[in-house]
Formats: C-alpha cells, structure tokens, sequence
C-alpha cells in the first residue's frame, strides 16, 4: 500500500504543497506569456495547410501572353479557407525581369497571416530578325570592286540593332573561287541570329554574257551570273545567224536598218545593238506579231536578232558595250 499522508511530518507535506504551488504558477506564466507574444507579435500556432498549385516559378517568353494563375490550396483543420487569400503581383509582363506573385492567407480571429510567393521569370527567348538585302549567291567579278550589301537588324525586345551586326568574310577578289560572308546579330538576351552569303568571283565575261540559241529560238541575259532577261526570239536561217563568240560594240537609238545591194532593204528599228560590226545585231521587230517557235523556218530575218519591242527596250538600258555574244544551236 502507499504511504498515508496521515504518517507524513507535517514539515514535509508543506513542503511538497510549495512546490505544486510553484509550478502551477510556473505553468500560469509560461502561457501568459505566450499569449502576450502572440498579441504583440502576432503570431500563430494554428496549424494550416497552405500551398501553391504547379510550379513556384514559372518562365513566359515576352510578348507571348501572360501567366494564367494555377491555384493554390488552403485548409484549416480540413476545411477550405481559399476565401481569405488574396493575391497581389508586380509583373510587368513588357519588361524582361523577375517577378513576384504573393498569396496572403488572413484570418484575424485565430491571427492567422501568413504570405507564400510564386516567382514568374519574364524572359526574351526570341532571336532577332536579320535582313540582307542580297540573294543567297550572288557574283562578283575578278578584280573588279564589289557592292557589298545592307543589311538591318530588329528585335522584339531591343528594337533595331542594326550596329550589332558582325561579319566575317574570306573574300578575295584577286582569285576566282567561291567564298563567304557571314552576318550575325545577338538581342540583350544572348539570341542569336545568322545568316550567310556565298560569293561566287569569276571573270566578267563569265559573269555577264548573252546566249542566243537559234535551235530553241531564244535569248537569254545573264546579268553577275543570274538571269536578267530573256525572250522569244527570230534569227536567221541557213547560217545568216553565224553560230560563235561576239561582243556588243555599240547601241544606238531610232536607226534604219539597210540591207546591201544583192539583199536591199529598209528596215527602221527603235534600239540597235550590233555584235558583228554595223551588220548583225539585235533590236525590235515592230513589223512581227509573234516570236519564237519555228517562225525562223519559213520567215527568218536577214541575219539579226529580231526581239519584241518591250525585250529590245529593256536590254538596250540594261546590257553594256563590250557584253559577250554566243550564238549556240
């Protein structure tokens, strides 16, 4: 059996009373003052659940739209509390940078207050837009100057940055070869955009000529190796077209044309562009109504190159003297 406190000294029971005098009071002060912090402090010990929804960090391109809010979960002691949360923000979704969302979960009867932030990233992931005025292959003649392009530059985010374009080039117009330019622009954000452009240097003559088949009946102008112009055309037949290498030596304006004693004619053209001496060349054909096919079988000219009068215009303007000729099958 225990031990009767009738047997105890009396000095020993007040003794034992003191000390559970003591520490009730010890226990009396310790939450009174835990309550006192929580006044002024104003903090809590209730337990709640309070999360976000996805991810804590979330990356938008700029000008792609803006962050569409995935939630987030509030309970206390299971109950659904999303009512007292309210959610601020400082995106500006124009400005690259890094931004907070804060969700604030208040309720003050059981001083509850208590903030978590999603970080949203506002990122510039598009490359800037580069322009070179220039075919992707373009001809430079030997030892002869070269136009080089223009270019210009814009980006979404930086605007035109056109004096951040870089080239780099292997030209030399000393030797024929095919060579490369290459330019390239970088955005604020490290996006990076290249283009390039291959030269191809060869003679002028290789450059810029003139076919004329009398087989197909027709004319092309190559003009630094692309085609500038080409046409129907009419020649003339049994050899007075010769077959054979030649080069423009003159243009001239509203001529008539006279053919020799055994082959008079008179024959008065808007634009002459003779290639063997003053007696074959190529110039419009008003008296014509078509062109081509296999009209130089049974109506040939008498040994120039009949073209309509649009395509004689616009090589007269376009070819220079010195251009070369060939006259093929």
């Amino acid at each position: 059996m225990g031990k009767d406190f009738a047997e105890l000294p009396f000095e020993e029971m007040m003794k034992q009373n003191r000390r559970l005098r003591l520490i009730i009071k010890l226990l009396i002060l310790f939450f009174l003052a835990l309550i006192l912090v929580m006044l002024v402090f104003k903090k809590n010990v209730v337990p709640v659940n309070f999360k976000l929804k996805g991810n804590d960090v979330i990356v938008i391109n700029i000008g792609e739209g803006k962050y569409k809010e995935e939630g987030y979960k509030a309970y206390l002691f299971k109950k659904d509390v999303s009512k007292n949360v309210k959610i601020t923000d400082n995106i500006n979704y124009k400005k690259i940078g890094t931004y907070e969302i804060k969700y604030r979960l208040v309720i003050k009867n059981l001083n509850i207050d208590k903030t978590i932030i999603r970080k949203v990233s506002v990122v510039d992931k598009i490359p800037p837009e580069l322009n070179i005025n220039s075919d992707l292959e373009v001809y430079a003649n030997l030892n002869e100057t070269y136009a080089e392009p223009t270019y210009e530059a814009k980006d979404n985010y930086d605007g035109d940055i056109t004096n951040k374009v870089k080239k780099e080039s292997n030209l030399d117009l000393s030797k024929e070869g095919e060579y490369t330019e290459t330019f390239t622009v970088e955005d604020s954000s490290g996006n990076k955009t290249t283009k390039e452009i291959k030269i191809i240097v060869r003679e002028k003559a290789k450059n810029t000529y003139i076919i004329i088949s009398i087989g197909d009946q027709w004319l092309t102008y190559y003009n630094m190796g692309k085609v500038a112009l080409e046409t129907p055309v009419v020649t003339g037949n049994y050899g007075n077209t010769p077959y054979g290498t030649f080069y423009v030596n003159n243009k001239a304006r509203n001529v008539t044309l006279k053919g020799p004693e055994d082959d008079p004619y008179e024959s008065f053209v808007y634009y002459w562009i003779p290639f063997i001496s003053s007696t074959h060349g190529m110039h419009d054909a008003t008296w014509r109504w078509s062109f081509g096919g296999d009209i130089y079988t049974y109506d040939p000219s008498h040994g120039c190159v009949n073209m309509p009068l649009d395509k004689a215009r616009d090589l007269y303007y376009m070819v220079e003297i010195g251009t070369p000729v060939y006259i093929v099958e």
